[in-house]
Order: structure tokens, then sequence, then C-alpha cells
């Protein structure tokens, strides 16, 4: 299948849907009559300017979304951040984890401390904590697992002891990643976040390297701290702007209005590689773009195991990456529910290979032949609607056809996520197509959530469930990647997500800019001290 019969087909097959990425061509014109002059001085004035989609409601540090997440990275720090080859840290300096897998000691920068002169100290992680819990009596996922309470203890100031009831590799990810909240700003009374109004000031603290400087109605203007703990930032300022996407960003790209842009297409990477006027950076994303099958969808009767061996079997996932990305170097063929950047995952896990023939004979058998399910995917994420115009001819062979609608992030979130959002909208979607956070380190990461979930929202069995508990509680190395291979394997026996994609992030930014591949995470820019622009 060719990527231009793909751009006719878009327009026609999923015009239902809420399409992104399709700017006209007058949009190009219009912004192509800015001179070279301009163009020069947008780039050489020392600012950073990113792009969003959309402009967040608040800066309270969450990671709700892309753009949210992209939105606070300048201004709120993790602890710390696991990859498979070690801890990068941030507003920790220091873990230590016991060799029974149960103690976590955090020990945070001593220099570390907020904008408005406070200490970074263990009652804002604490008083997190206590926020992320307030709907739930206080419970979180930094607080409890397996439905089993976390003790904690402080230490000192800096220093705080988590004691897990048991042994969980995952915890890791999860307390490094979190953001902490100023706990001084509320009296240390979490109560009174929300409402408040504080992350719409200007005035509120921030963490890391830039303070609020303006918030308006189309863009964040953000300045360089010049106390922050981990050193001076080359970029005095950071602007984070609503764009848009498809050719008006890019044409606000080739304007010199913005510092960089993501490339998804294989005719951009072409484009810009050729062009000495640019720099042209990649890195693994770290992320798992899959196809999910809703165990609570309007067909869920129908959806049987042999139903779903038929849909899979269907699939012809190179076809889907030489057409909806174009390219190798955009993405590759996924194998497994993990990911190349843990060190769990196992490069010799089979995944699905097509059998049409089979997949055939299966949806004639089970009777999910001549049946129409309905497929959502997130419009914001680049290339997903390619992606759901390949899957429709594919599951199209066997006489499966899909309702295909695109929604915006948070829409497509309170419908994907039903379950754990309580929205009452786990029965409008039976197919779903999405990609993971970027999962680096030594442990299941999102993966053990899925396949472990309480709430059985995607289908995997209990044995899955089970042997994903022995993975993460494994404390030696061989014997966690013995279970976890056999997991691997488990999950795809059950036909319930199929690993589509692992995708790369590719970027284009001005000549000026460079550092943009520094520390890989998506989305982008984690460590702000990596940026230059000259």
């Amino acid at each position: 299948m060719k990527r231009r019969a793909l751009a006719l087909l878009c327009a026609g097959i999923l015009a239902v849907g809420m399409l992104t990425g399709c700017g006209s061509s007058s949009d190009k014109k219009d912004g192509s009559t800015k001179t070279e002059e301009t163009k020069k001085a947008k780039k050489s004035d020392g600012t950073f300017t990113a792009a969003l989609n959309y402009m967040p409601t608040s800066l309270e540090p969450n990671t709700a979304s892309d753009d949210q997440t992209s939105l606070i990275r300048p201004i709120y720090e993790p602890l710390f951040l696991e990859t498979k080859d070690g801890v990068e840290y941030y507003l920790a300096d220091k873990l230590d984890i016991s060799k029974d897998g149960k103690t976590y000691t955090i020990h945070l920068n001593d220099k570390a401390n907020w904008s408005d002169g406070e200490p970074v100290t263990v009652d804002d992680i604490l008083f997190t904590m206590a926020y992320a819990g307030r709907k739930s009596g206080g419970k979180s996922s930094y607080t409890m697992i397996n439905k089993q309470d976390i003790t904690f203890t402080k230490k000192d100031d800096k220093t705080l002891e988590a004691v897990l009831p048991e042994a969980y590799a995952t915890y890791t990810s999860a307390i490094g990643r979190m953001i902490i909240y100023p706990s001084h700003a509320f009296d240390n009374d979490y109560t009174k976040v929300e409402g408040s109004g504080y992350f719409n000031s200007t005035d509120m603290a921030t963490s890391g390297a830039y303070t609020v400087d303006e918030i308006n109605d189309d863009s964040i203007v953000y300045t360089a701290r010049d106390d922050y703990y981990r050193g001076t930032p080359s970029v005095k300022k950071v602007v984070m702007k609503t764009i848009g996407s498809g050719s008006t960003k890019q044409v606000a790209f080739e304007n010199g209005e913005i510092s960089y842009m993501r490339i998804t297409t294989p005719e951009e990477l072409k484009k810009y590689e050729s062009d000495d006027n640019y720099n042209v950076s990649s890195f693994s994303e770290g992320r798992l773009n899959y196809l999910q099958i809703n165990p609570y969808g309007p067909a869920k009767d129908k959806l049987t195991e042999d139903a779903r061996k038929a849909i899979f079997l269907a699939i012809n996932s190179k076809e889907v990456v030489d057409t909806a990305f174009g390219s190798d170097e955009l993405a590759t063929v996924a194998n497994s529910l993990l990911v190349p950047d843990q060190s769990l995952y196992n490069k010799d896990c089979k995944g699905y290979k097509q059998n049409l023939k089979e997949a055939k004979k299966l949806a004639k058998s089970s009777g999910i032949e001549g049946t129409t399910l309905k497929y959502v995917y997130n419009a914001d994420r680049p290339n997903m609607e390619e992606v759901a115009t390949v899957l429709q001819q594919q599951l199209g062979e066997i006489g499966v056809t899909l309702d295909v609608e695109g929604l915006d992030s948070n829409a497509f979130f309170q419908r994907f996520f039903a379950i754990m959002f309580q929205s009452g909208e786990e029965d409008q979607w039976d197919l779903g197509s999405n990609g993971w956070d970027s999962e680096r380190g030594s442990s299941l990461c999102q993966a053990y959530s899925y396949i472990n979930s309480s709430s059985k929202a995607w289908g995997f069995s209990d044995e899955a469930g089970q042997l994903a508990a022995k993975v993460n509680a494994a404390t030696d190395k061989e014997e966690a990647q013995k279970l976890a291979n056999e997991l691997q394997d488990l999950t795809l026996s059950e036909y319930w997500e199929y690993p589509l994609t692992y995708t790369n992030y590719v970027m284009v930014s001005q000549k000026n800019v460079t550092g943009l591949n520094a520390v890989p995470i998506v989305p982008e820019f984690s460590d702000y001290l990596k940026i230059k622009v000259d």
C-alpha cells in the first residue's frame, strides 16, 4: 500500500473522526511570505520557543496529557528518572534500595530549592502524596501497592524512608516520576490546593530551571532562574505557545517562529535532512503503540478468543509501519508488550504474524465476520489517523468493518480509560489504539498496571496478572528476566493487546538550536540545561 493512496483514503474513510495534521495548502501559502531576514531575526534572539496543540487551563504539575507535561517540564522537576542503564537524578541526588527490594531511601539534593527561596524538603513529598490520594482516603500508587500500605519515615528534612510490604520493582519508576508540590505555599494543608488559583499565577513557586513570567491566552513565557540548584540555564527565555498542527506548525517552523518541531513523515525527514539550515536529531521514544480490544465494549459478547485471534492474524504490522510511518527511522515493528528500552524486554519474543487464510477461517467460525466494531484513537498523537486507516482496510479483508472515530486527548482518555476514570464510557468502543508513556528502566513499568489490573480493564487472565506480580517481586535479575520472558509470551497468547510499533522521536530544529536529544524522554526535554540557542 502506498502513502499516496493512503492520503486519498483518509478524507473519505475517516471523515467521521476528528482529524489532525491535515492543514490546507492556503495555510502554507499565507505563511510563506516572510523574508529570509525575518527568519534570521527569529532564529537568533536566544529564545527557545515550543509549540503546543492546545493551551492547558492550569500550570498545576500533573501529567494529564502530553501538552500539559511539556508545559510544566521547564518549571517542575521529578525526583529522578529511571532508565535501563541506571538512574538520572533531579530533585533527589541519591536512591538506595535494600537487597530485599522493600526499603527505599530517597535523599533530596541539599541545594534543591523552590524559586521563592524555600528549600525542597521531605514535607513536599509527603504533601504531594496526600494530595494525590485526596479522593480515595489518602490512598494512591505512591502510598499503597497491591492494596497494602507503604510505611514512610521522615529521617530528616532531606531524607525519606519508604518501607514496602513486598518487593515491587515498578515503584522505582512511580516514585521517581512524581512531580512534587510546594507544601509551604498551602500551609502544608493539601485541601487548600483545589480552587486556590495558585497555579494560574506568575507568583507560583517552581522547582525547575525557570519561573513563570507571563500567562497569556495563547502562550506562556518562562524566564531562567539565577538560583537554580543544578546550574544556570543557557537559554534565558522559554516560550510555549499554541500553534496547531500539520502544515500550520510547519509554516511556523520554517518562518522561524518556533525553535523545533517533530517530524512524522518520511517526506519531512528527507526534506530537512538535506537542508543545511536545520538540525535533525532523534532518539527512541521508548513508547509502544498498540491496538487494544475492549472487554466491555458494545460487541463484547462477540469478541471471543477466536474472534480476537482472527482480528490479530488479519493485521500486517509491517504494512502498518510502511504505510502509516513510511520509514523505519520513524517506527519499527513491535514484537512484545515491553519495549527495547526496558531491560526486561525480550528481543526473541515472536510477536504476531499475519495469516490471512487462518484469520478468515476464524472470523467465519467465531461469528465476527460481518460485524461492525467501534474503533477510537487519539487524534492528537502523530500517525494514529494513518494507522487507523491501515487497520480499517486490513480487517475489512476478513469481513470486519471498523467505525472509526478520532478524539482529542482529553476526550480519548476519558473513553479509553473509562474503567479507571469511572466516566461511564467503557461500553462505547470495541477497539482502540494508543501509545504508552516513555517506558525505560528495569521493571515492567506501565505493562504491569495493564496486565495486573485489579479492575480487569484490559482483559488479561488471572494467570497473567499473577505472573506479572512475580516479575515485579523478583529481586534476582536472572529470575526476573526468565519470568518476564514467559509473561511476554503469555500475554500475546491471550489476544487482548496487539503491539503495533516502536516509535522514534525525530525532531528538526533551527540551525542554532542544539541539545534536543541529550536526554531521551517523551514528551521531550526533561533537562532544559542541555538545550542551547546560539
